[in-house]
């Protein structure tokens, strides 16, 4: 299993929108089996699966050593695709028992996940570098970054970047690309936005862009993805070529 986290040092990227859709779309136009992880508190990729906020089978009891995370998957409305949901109780997690006392508490999710029988699995993560985004980058082997062309998300980026190294120094993580999300033709910035996330992280940015789309708002409130709601807008189009090209990238 391949597991990717989807990570940004700050809010509004469509982070959990991207992560959602691309195991969508791996799901559905490549026929790939995909667990998708809401490990965020605001349990925003649940809600946008159809599940509430206030689940119960989330990865807080997997945590605490209470099950396992195979029973606490959810199916989707999309073959192929799973989920393990979010609530409320994954915020400050680490502070609590067992894991307050547990030096490597940082290593259970990475645990939690060997043996499952997916050949994808996505993390989506909160816009913070605390204790669940540390979790999920152990638990991977590889990034992707979500960036909108805004100099609060250069900023971000830099500092991102700073946070790759010192994982890199204790795990073996890769950078799977950077995602432009909100993209606008039109962006008087777009040339230095560009140049800085090359200078960031070279040669990573992915070709395929996700310009903004009001049909991923209406697919959130239907609990579905926007390529089962309206799979010919462009937000579902963006999306099922940015997932063409990170399956090139990877030679599959």
């Amino acid at each position: 299993m391949r597991t990717y986290v989807f990570c940004s040092f700050k809010g509004g990227t469509a982070k959990t929108s991207s992560s959602l859709h691309m195991g969508a779309c791996l799901a559905k136009y490549h026929q790939k089996r995909v667990l998708l992880i809401d490990f965020d508190s605001q349990a925003n990729l649940s809600t946008g699966l159809g599940i509430g906020p206030d689940s119960l089978e989330t990865l807080v009891p997997v945590l605490r050593g209470q099950k396992k995370a195979a029973e606490v998957i959810q199916p989707t409305c999309i073959r192929g695709l799973d989920v393990i949901a979010a609530n409320t109780f994954l915020d400050g997690i680490e502070s609590s028992s067992p894991l307050v006392a547990d030096l490597y508490a940082h290593e259970r999710l990475r645990k939690a996940l060997v043996g499952l029988p997916y050949d994808f699995c996505l993390i989506d993560t909160p816009p913070s570098l605390g204790w669940l985004t540390q979790s999920a980058f152990y638990a991977a082997e590889g990034s992707i970054i979500c960036a909108v062309p805004e100099p609060y998300s250069i900023l971000a980026m830099n500092r991102l970047k700073e946070y790759h190294t010192a994982i890199q120094e204790r795990h073996p993580l890769t950078n799977a690309g950077v995602i432009i999300t909100f993209w606008d033709e039109r962006g008087a910035a777009n040339g230095v936005f560009m140049q800085a996330i090359q200078q960031s992280f070279p040669n990573l940015l992915y070709q395929a862009k996700i310009r903004r789309d009001i049909a991923v708002n209406r697919a959130i409130l239907q609990g579905k993805p926007v390529i089962e709601t309206e799979e010919k807008s462009r937000a579902s189009l963006d999306y099922q070529e940015l997932t063409r090209e990170f399956l090139q990238r990877l030679s599959l």
